[in-house]
């Protein structure tokens, strides 16, 4: 998943200060870039062991507890498999959505604006390698591919698609690559690529900063959720042996075990596991690990 430390290490600090831009662009270059970049929708039917399809949802900073007492994250585990033994890997958030893609957080220990050297390997090349379509999908990022340090709610401007929290955007083996950079899209992208039933086989879901719990807390994130997926769940094509992660970045209190709410759900999960519990040991480096279910 990533080349030598001594070779990162010694590219690091040079990537790093060549930025895209680190503040967030003006409303003019954000629409210029708009009208000419187009999203891309491949798709794929490779045939998995244990699924066809993977997506992952990830939610923000709620210690274990707090979440696993909402009503509305308690009714979706009836409808798949609560994991109760699921671990973040560090603090602050970012260093969390890097590792999931990268499998290393590289030393990361901030949200700060980061680029990840072009030489570094991330899932896309293995999913690439197997021919297996993916795809991210992050709520109200302004165009495919955008590389902005944040895109602001423009009624309160306030925090809204922030770049912290999606994995392949900070990695130049991704962005630099401009087919690969048209994959990264935001909801409005997914809803019309599900009605085209042009899903990837592999996805990564951002909600925003208000509905991740980030900038709210777990009632409003968890009923955002359940107001979100539940049609899914009904749509027989998005649920075609299809394996649902929602999970957290991370837990809010640092001085915890880092210990996070999280569920399975989806076609792929059996009838009766609906309701179940796994108590297995994992990390965000487990679903890379679920990649070699893929044939």
């Amino acid at each position: 998943m990533k080349s030598s430390l001594a070779t990162v290490l010694g590219t690091i600090a040079s990537t790093l200060a060549r930025t895209v831009t680190t503040t967030e662009p003006s409303l003019s270059d954000i629409a210029a870039s708009a009208a000419t970049v187009m999203p891309y929708s491949p798709v794929s039917n490779v045939e998995g062991l244990a699924f066809d399809r993977i997506f992952q949802v990830w939610f923000e900073n709620i210690d274990y507890e707090n979440a696993a007492a909402d009503k509305n994250l308690q009714w979706l585990a009836t409808q798949g498999i609560a994991l109760t033994n699921f671990y973040a890997l560090t603090h602050p958030s970012e260093p969390n959505y890097c590792a999931a893609a990268g499998g290393d957080t590289f030393g990361m220990d901030n949200d700060d604006f980061q680029r990840i050297p072009a030489n570094v390997s991330t899932i896309v090349d293995i999913l690439d390698t197997k021919y297996i379509a993916w795809g991210e999908y992050q709520e109200h990022m302004p165009y495919p591919g955008f590389q902005g340090f944040n895109y602001s709610n423009q009624e309160t401007f306030h925090d809204d698609y922030v770049r912290k929290h999606n994995p392949l955007i900070l990695y130049d083996s991704v962005t630099e690559n401009t087919m690969r950079g048209r994959q990264i899209k935001n909801f409005t992208h997914f809803d019309a690529d599900l009605a085209n039933e042009k899903l990837p086989q592999w996805a990564f879901f951002t909600p925003n900063m208000t509905n991740d719990a980030h900038d709210t807390n777990i009632t409003f994130a968890a009923n955002w959720l359940r107001g979100w997926i539940s049609p899914l769940l009904e749509n027989e094509y998005f649920m075609n042996n299809t394996l649902i992660l929602i999970t957290f970045d991370e837990d809010k209190t640092y001085s915890k075990t880092n210990r996070i709410f999280s569920i399975l759900l989806g076609g792929a999960v059996p009838e009766n596991l609906h309701g179940t519990e796994d108590n297995t040991f994992y990390t965000h480096y487990s679903v890379i690990a679920t990649l070699g279910l893929w044939s």
